[in-house]
């Protein structure tokens, strides 16, 4: 099987910590993806010879295939996230995707009431499934929530809201407590209460960015009533189950 390759043609800063590459591929052919899909760059390789492998959301309408974009995180630690930022225009690198089976599928969302819910950098999943074709004539039966930190500034408002320019219905914010913060689930399911109010069940759901919370927010909402085969979900981070016991409300 031939490489896949991918071109970075533009790339831009956008936070203190982030930036966004725009990327299209290099045999000059469409990137065919569906809103809320990723891909995965390989970056080179390590000091013991393993190859450098991350998975980025796609930041992009499916309706425009190319290019389309991603935004990284720069992490002290990170080998990809210090790679690229080193990237020249012209740079080819090995991919492979797009990925996402879940988002992929024609038959989700089903009709009636969606809820898209982010927590941290996990917002590019929401961005790229707001700005997908299968959700442009169901916004007005879809709730879309980002849960961040104080601290957090991957994005800011300012630069989401240019990026969701053609979406009508702008992401409700909310604040919770850092990463570590032990009330940090609870704070979570206490908001998710306060929007779905006494009697809204969402008929679909795709959860993305910290695994621990996204696990108990997914629990919570086939305890209220969601049919987990309609409950998509996409860890960012903390990918391996916390063993601390599960929170209820209600």
């Amino acid at each position: 099987m031939s490489q896949k390759l991918l071109k970075l043609i533009h790339k831009e800063n956008v936070s203190p910590s982030s930036d966004i590459y725009h990327f299209e591929r290099s045999d000059g052919s469409n990137f065919e993806f569906v809103g809320g899909q990723y891909v995965i760059l390989n970056t080179g390789n390590d000091e013991d010879g393993k190859s450098i492998k991350r998975a980025y959301s796609i930041l992009s309408s499916d309706s425009k295939k190319d290019p389309f974009q991603i935004c990284v995180k720069r992490l002290g630690t990170g080998k990809a996230s210090s790679i690229l930022p080193e990237l020249k225009l012209g740079s080819e690198l090995e991919y492979s995707g797009p990925w996402g089976k879940f988002v992929g599928d024609p038959t989700w969302p089903s009709p009636g009431f969606s809820l898209i819910l982010a927590t941290d950098t996990g917002i590019t999943s929401l961005a790229g499934l707001l700005l997908s074709k299968k959700f442009s004539g169901r916004l007005d039966s879809t709730t879309a929530v980002w849960f961040k930190t104080k601290e957090e500034d991957f994005l800011s408002e300012n630069e989401l809201r240019k990026i969701l320019k053609s979406v009508p219905n702008f992401p409700s914010i909310f604040q919770i407590p850092p990463i570590s913060a032990s009330d940090r689930v609870s704070t979570v399911l206490e908001i998710l209460k306060s929007i779905l109010g006494d009697c809204t069940v969402p008929d679909n759901a795709f959860l993305s960015g910290d695994g621990n919370v996204l696990r108990e927010v997914r629990s919570e909402l086939i305890r209220l009533g969601t049919l987990e085969s309609r409950i998509g979900m996409e860890a960012f981070f903390h990918t391996q189950k916390n063993p601390s016991p599960v929170i209820s409300l209600g």
